[in-house]
Protein backbone atom coordinates (compact mmCIF):
# COMPACT_ATOMS: atom_id res chain seq x y z
CA UNK A 1 0.00 0.00 0.00
CA UNK A 2 1.29 3.57 -1.13
CA UNK A 3 0.57 6.43 1.24
CA UNK A 4 -0.51 9.90 -0.59
CA UNK A 5 2.86 11.67 -1.94
CA UNK A 6 3.62 14.20 -0.47
CA UNK A 7 6.19 17.27 -0.92
CA UNK A 8 8.79 18.00 1.96
CA UNK A 9 8.24 20.07 4.63
CA UNK A 10 11.65 21.47 5.19
CA UNK A 11 14.79 21.72 2.83
CA UNK A 12 17.99 23.77 3.63
CA UNK A 13 20.63 24.49 0.92
CA UNK A 14 24.20 25.81 1.54
CA UNK A 15 26.22 27.42 -0.58
CA UNK A 16 29.50 25.55 0.14
CA UNK A 17 30.65 22.97 3.52
CA UNK A 18 33.36 23.48 5.43
CA UNK A 19 36.16 21.17 3.63
CA UNK A 20 39.11 19.76 5.72
CA UNK A 21 42.27 17.60 3.36
CA UNK A 22 44.53 15.22 3.94
CA UNK A 23 47.21 13.64 1.90
CA UNK A 24 49.09 11.07 2.04
CA UNK A 25 50.31 7.45 -0.18
CA UNK A 26 47.61 5.96 0.87
CA UNK A 27 45.38 8.55 -0.33
CA UNK A 28 43.61 11.70 0.30
CA UNK A 29 40.66 12.81 2.81
CA UNK A 30 38.40 15.47 2.53
CA UNK A 31 35.92 16.45 4.92
CA UNK A 32 32.40 17.98 5.19
CA UNK A 33 31.43 19.32 8.53
CA UNK A 34 27.22 19.28 8.23
CA UNK A 35 25.37 22.24 9.67
CA UNK A 36 24.07 19.91 12.60
CA UNK A 37 27.04 18.30 14.38
CA UNK A 38 24.61 15.88 16.13
CA UNK A 39 22.90 15.05 12.79
CA UNK A 40 24.49 11.34 13.25
CA UNK A 41 24.69 10.69 9.17
CA UNK A 42 24.71 6.98 8.98
CA UNK A 43 24.02 5.50 5.34
CA UNK A 44 25.48 6.70 2.48
CA UNK A 45 24.60 6.47 -1.58
CA UNK A 46 26.20 7.59 -4.68
CA UNK A 47 23.92 8.46 -7.93
CA UNK A 48 25.87 7.84 -11.22
CA UNK A 49 25.94 11.37 -11.93
CA UNK A 50 28.27 11.42 -8.42
CA UNK A 51 25.80 13.21 -6.71
CA UNK A 52 26.05 11.57 -2.97
CA UNK A 53 22.73 10.70 -0.47
CA UNK A 54 23.05 10.05 2.73
CA UNK A 55 20.30 9.61 5.72
CA UNK A 56 20.69 11.69 9.04
CA UNK A 57 18.46 10.02 11.74
CA UNK A 58 19.63 11.74 15.11
CA UNK A 59 16.67 12.04 18.07
CA UNK A 60 16.04 15.66 17.10
CA UNK A 61 17.02 15.11 13.12
CA UNK A 62 15.54 13.14 10.71
CA UNK A 63 16.62 14.39 6.89
CA UNK A 64 17.61 12.93 3.83
CA UNK A 65 20.83 14.60 2.91
CA UNK A 66 22.20 15.49 -0.88
CA UNK A 67 25.63 16.80 -2.01
CA UNK A 68 25.93 17.91 -5.23
CA UNK A 69 29.13 17.63 -7.56
CA UNK A 70 30.15 21.06 -6.45
CA UNK A 71 29.83 20.05 -2.77
CA UNK A 72 26.32 22.23 -2.33
CA UNK A 73 24.65 20.23 0.49
CA UNK A 74 20.81 20.03 0.35
CA UNK A 75 18.84 18.31 3.13
CA UNK A 76 15.52 16.94 2.95
CA UNK A 77 13.01 16.65 6.24
CA UNK A 78 11.79 13.47 6.37
CA UNK A 79 8.12 12.03 8.85
CA UNK A 80 10.61 9.43 10.64
CA UNK A 81 14.32 8.60 11.01
CA UNK A 82 15.55 6.87 7.57
CA UNK A 83 18.20 4.39 8.17
CA UNK A 84 19.28 2.19 5.04
CA UNK A 85 19.60 4.13 1.66
CA UNK A 86 19.93 2.90 -2.12
CA UNK A 87 20.05 4.28 -5.54
CA UNK A 88 16.59 2.13 -7.11
CA UNK A 89 16.91 1.05 -10.21
CA UNK A 90 14.19 4.21 -11.34
CA UNK A 91 17.59 6.69 -10.36
CA UNK A 92 14.81 7.88 -7.46
CA UNK A 93 16.48 7.53 -3.78
CA UNK A 94 15.37 4.89 -1.97
CA UNK A 95 15.32 4.15 1.80
CA UNK A 96 13.77 2.23 4.55
CA UNK A 97 12.16 4.31 7.71
CA UNK A 98 10.57 3.52 11.15
CA UNK A 99 8.30 1.19 9.53
CA UNK A 100 8.03 2.64 6.23
CA UNK A 101 10.25 2.63 2.81
CA UNK A 102 10.49 6.53 1.23
CA UNK A 103 11.08 7.00 -2.23
CA UNK A 104 12.54 10.63 -3.09
CA UNK A 105 13.05 11.88 -6.65
CA UNK A 106 16.33 13.57 -7.39
CA UNK A 107 14.45 17.04 -7.70
CA UNK A 108 12.98 16.63 -3.91
CA UNK A 109 9.61 14.54 -4.87
CA UNK A 110 8.75 12.42 -1.30
CA UNK A 111 6.60 9.31 -1.69
CA UNK A 112 6.01 7.01 0.99
CA UNK A 113 5.12 3.45 1.03
CA UNK A 114 3.37 0.88 3.32
CA UNK A 115 5.06 -2.77 3.40
CA UNK A 116 2.57 -5.38 3.81
CA UNK A 117 2.10 -6.61 7.38
CA UNK A 118 -0.70 -8.87 9.12
CA UNK A 119 -3.66 -7.08 10.00
CA UNK A 120 -2.82 -5.09 13.81
CA UNK A 121 0.56 -5.15 13.33
CA UNK A 122 3.63 -2.93 12.76
CA UNK A 123 6.39 -3.38 10.03
CA UNK A 124 9.97 -2.68 10.99
CA UNK A 125 12.16 -2.67 7.28
CA UNK A 126 15.72 -2.85 7.42
CA UNK A 127 18.20 -3.03 4.88
CA UNK A 128 17.05 -1.94 0.75
CA UNK A 129 18.75 -2.81 -1.82
CA UNK A 130 18.54 -3.03 -5.82
CA UNK A 131 17.83 -5.92 -7.32
CA UNK A 132 19.24 -6.96 -10.66
CA UNK A 133 15.47 -7.59 -11.85
CA UNK A 134 15.10 -3.94 -11.59
CA UNK A 135 13.36 -4.00 -8.05
CA UNK A 136 13.74 -3.23 -4.82
CA UNK A 137 14.81 -5.94 -2.54
CA UNK A 138 14.34 -5.26 1.24
CA UNK A 139 14.71 -7.43 4.55
CA UNK A 140 12.00 -6.90 7.41
CA UNK A 141 11.05 -9.35 10.19
CA UNK A 142 11.58 -12.99 9.02
CA UNK A 143 10.72 -12.10 5.17
CA UNK A 144 12.53 -10.79 1.90
CA UNK A 145 10.14 -8.32 0.16
CA UNK A 146 10.96 -7.84 -3.47
CA UNK A 147 9.13 -4.37 -4.39
CA UNK A 148 8.05 -3.34 -7.68
CA UNK A 149 9.26 0.85 -8.12
CA UNK A 150 5.49 1.12 -8.41
CA UNK A 151 4.96 -0.56 -4.67
CA UNK A 152 3.91 -3.98 -5.57
CA UNK A 153 5.32 -6.38 -3.47
CA UNK A 154 5.86 -10.22 -2.84
CA UNK A 155 7.11 -11.50 0.58
CA UNK A 156 9.08 -14.77 0.92
CA UNK A 157 9.36 -16.15 4.10
CA UNK A 158 12.95 -17.49 5.60
CA UNK A 159 12.91 -20.46 7.60
CA UNK A 160 11.53 -18.83 10.90
CA UNK A 161 12.76 -21.55 13.12
CA UNK A 162 16.39 -19.94 13.81
CA UNK A 163 14.50 -16.43 14.54
CA UNK A 164 16.39 -15.20 11.31
CA UNK A 165 16.41 -11.78 11.24
CA UNK A 166 17.86 -10.56 8.32
CA UNK A 167 20.33 -7.71 7.93
CA UNK A 168 21.96 -6.36 5.17
CA UNK A 169 21.21 -7.12 1.68
CA UNK A 170 23.09 -7.22 -1.56
CA UNK A 171 22.59 -8.07 -5.24
CA UNK A 172 25.44 -10.51 -5.39
CA UNK A 173 27.65 -11.17 -8.73
CA UNK A 174 25.48 -14.37 -9.59
CA UNK A 175 22.20 -12.68 -10.14
CA UNK A 176 20.73 -13.57 -7.00
CA UNK A 177 20.51 -11.66 -3.46
CA UNK A 178 22.14 -12.12 -0.81
CA UNK A 179 21.37 -11.14 2.69
CA UNK A 180 23.12 -11.45 6.77
CA UNK A 181 20.80 -13.38 9.03
CA UNK A 182 21.93 -12.00 12.55
CA UNK A 183 20.18 -13.74 14.70
CA UNK A 184 20.23 -17.67 12.70
CA UNK A 185 23.99 -16.70 12.20
CA UNK A 186 24.09 -17.51 8.44
CA UNK A 187 24.21 -15.90 5.18
CA UNK A 188 21.54 -16.66 2.86
CA UNK A 189 20.61 -16.53 -0.65
CA UNK A 190 17.66 -15.64 -2.63
CA UNK A 191 17.08 -15.85 -6.37
CA UNK A 192 14.57 -13.63 -8.04
CA UNK A 193 11.97 -16.31 -8.29
CA UNK A 194 12.06 -16.47 -4.73
CA UNK A 195 14.34 -19.77 -4.08
CA UNK A 196 15.82 -19.42 -0.46
CA UNK A 197 19.30 -21.13 0.53
CA UNK A 198 21.39 -20.53 4.05
CA UNK A 199 24.49 -21.42 4.59
CA UNK A 200 26.88 -21.40 7.51
CA UNK A 201 27.48 -20.94 10.69
CA UNK A 202 28.70 -17.35 10.93
CA UNK A 203 28.46 -15.30 14.14
CA UNK A 204 25.93 -12.68 14.01
CA UNK A 205 26.15 -11.20 10.39
CA UNK A 206 25.39 -7.65 9.59
CA UNK A 207 26.36 -5.80 7.13
CA UNK A 208 26.93 -7.35 3.55
CA UNK A 209 28.17 -6.68 0.01
CA UNK A 210 29.27 -7.82 -3.59
CA UNK A 211 32.67 -7.70 -4.19
CA UNK A 212 35.17 -7.36 -7.32
CA UNK A 213 36.23 -10.58 -7.06
CA UNK A 214 32.91 -12.67 -8.13
CA UNK A 215 32.34 -13.33 -4.46
CA UNK A 216 30.19 -11.79 -2.01
CA UNK A 217 31.37 -9.88 1.62
CA UNK A 218 29.93 -9.62 5.18
CA UNK A 219 31.15 -7.90 8.14
CA UNK A 220 30.44 -9.68 11.62
CA UNK A 221 31.00 -6.75 14.11
CA UNK A 222 30.47 -8.37 17.52
CA UNK A 223 33.61 -10.59 16.77
CA UNK A 224 35.57 -8.38 15.01
CA UNK A 225 35.48 -10.01 11.54
CA UNK A 226 35.15 -9.82 7.70
CA UNK A 227 33.84 -12.86 6.08
CA UNK A 228 34.05 -13.90 2.02
CA UNK A 229 31.22 -16.44 0.67
CA UNK A 230 31.70 -17.83 -2.58
CA UNK A 231 28.53 -17.93 -4.84
CA UNK A 232 28.41 -21.81 -4.01
CA UNK A 233 28.82 -21.19 -0.38
CA UNK A 234 32.22 -21.97 1.00
CA UNK A 235 32.97 -19.32 3.58
CA UNK A 236 36.24 -17.89 4.71
CA UNK A 237 36.58 -15.61 7.61
CA UNK A 238 39.28 -13.08 8.32
CA UNK A 239 39.80 -12.16 12.03
CA UNK A 240 40.58 -8.44 12.03
CA UNK A 241 43.17 -7.25 15.18
CA UNK A 242 42.38 -5.53 18.22
CA UNK A 243 38.45 -4.80 18.65
CA UNK A 244 38.11 -2.28 15.31
CA UNK A 245 34.31 -3.49 14.84
CA UNK A 246 33.48 -3.56 10.80
CA UNK A 247 30.71 -2.48 8.74
CA UNK A 248 29.88 -1.79 5.38
CA UNK A 249 31.75 -3.95 2.78
CA UNK A 250 32.04 -2.42 -0.55
CA UNK A 251 33.67 -3.08 -4.08
CA UNK A 252 35.83 -0.38 -4.41
CA UNK A 253 37.89 0.91 -7.65
CA UNK A 254 41.15 -1.04 -7.08
CA UNK A 255 40.00 -4.26 -6.87
CA UNK A 256 39.84 -4.79 -3.19
CA UNK A 257 37.14 -5.25 -1.03
CA UNK A 258 36.07 -1.54 1.72
CA UNK A 259 35.08 -1.49 4.79
CA UNK A 260 34.40 0.76 8.06
CA UNK A 261 35.99 0.50 11.30
CA UNK A 262 33.35 1.89 13.83
CA UNK A 263 35.80 1.52 17.35
CA UNK A 264 38.88 2.07 15.20
CA UNK A 265 37.94 5.07 13.56
CA UNK A 266 39.37 4.17 10.56
CA UNK A 267 38.87 3.34 6.65
CA UNK A 268 40.10 -0.36 5.79
CA UNK A 269 40.42 -2.38 2.86
CA UNK A 270 41.00 -6.15 2.36
CA UNK A 271 42.15 -8.06 -0.42
CA UNK A 272 40.65 -10.70 -2.26
CA UNK A 273 43.16 -13.05 -0.83
CA UNK A 274 42.62 -11.71 2.96
CA UNK A 275 45.48 -9.16 3.25
CA UNK A 276 44.16 -5.86 5.80
CA UNK A 277 45.13 -1.99 5.22
CA UNK A 278 44.23 0.74 7.50
CA UNK A 279 44.08 3.62 4.99
CA UNK A 280 42.64 6.70 6.49
CA UNK A 281 41.74 7.58 9.91
CA UNK A 282 37.93 8.58 10.07
CA UNK A 283 36.35 8.94 13.52
CA UNK A 284 33.48 7.19 13.93
CA UNK A 285 33.47 5.64 10.76
CA UNK A 286 30.21 4.01 9.55
CA UNK A 287 28.51 4.17 5.98
CA UNK A 288 30.18 3.39 2.91
CA UNK A 289 29.72 4.05 -1.05
CA UNK A 290 31.61 4.14 -3.89
CA UNK A 291 31.79 7.08 -5.76
CA UNK A 292 32.71 8.25 -9.21
CA UNK A 293 36.05 7.78 -10.62
CA UNK A 294 39.09 6.63 -7.80
CA UNK A 295 37.11 7.78 -4.74
CA UNK A 296 34.87 6.22 -1.79
CA UNK A 297 32.29 8.19 0.41
CA UNK A 298 31.94 7.63 4.10
CA UNK A 299 29.92 8.97 7.32
CA UNK A 300 31.04 9.64 10.52
CA UNK A 301 28.05 8.68 12.46
CA UNK A 302 28.73 10.46 16.10
CA UNK A 303 30.48 13.95 14.56
CA UNK A 304 27.76 15.43 11.75
CA UNK A 305 30.64 15.16 8.66
CA UNK A 306 31.00 13.20 5.42
CA UNK A 307 34.31 12.32 3.61
CA UNK A 308 35.40 12.28 0.28
CA UNK A 309 38.40 9.75 0.26
CA UNK A 310 40.50 9.60 -3.14
CA UNK A 311 42.82 6.56 -4.23
CA UNK A 312 46.31 7.71 -5.03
Amino acid sequence: MRKPGRFLALAVALTSLTALASGGSSGSLQTFGLPNATSQPKEIAVAADGTVWFTESSDSVRRIGRIDTKGKLTEFSMPSAPDQIVVGPDGNIWFTMATTIGRLTPTGVFTEFIPPVPGGLTSFPRDITSGPDGNLWYTMGSKIIKMTTSGVTTEYLIDTSSNPNPQGITAGPDGALWFAEYNANKIGRIDVDGNITEFGPVDQPNTIGAGPDGNVWFTCPASHTVGRITPTGTITLFPLAGFPQPWNPVAGPDGNVWFTEYLAGKLARITPDGVVTQMATVPSAWGLARGVGNTLWVTHLDQGKVSKFTLP
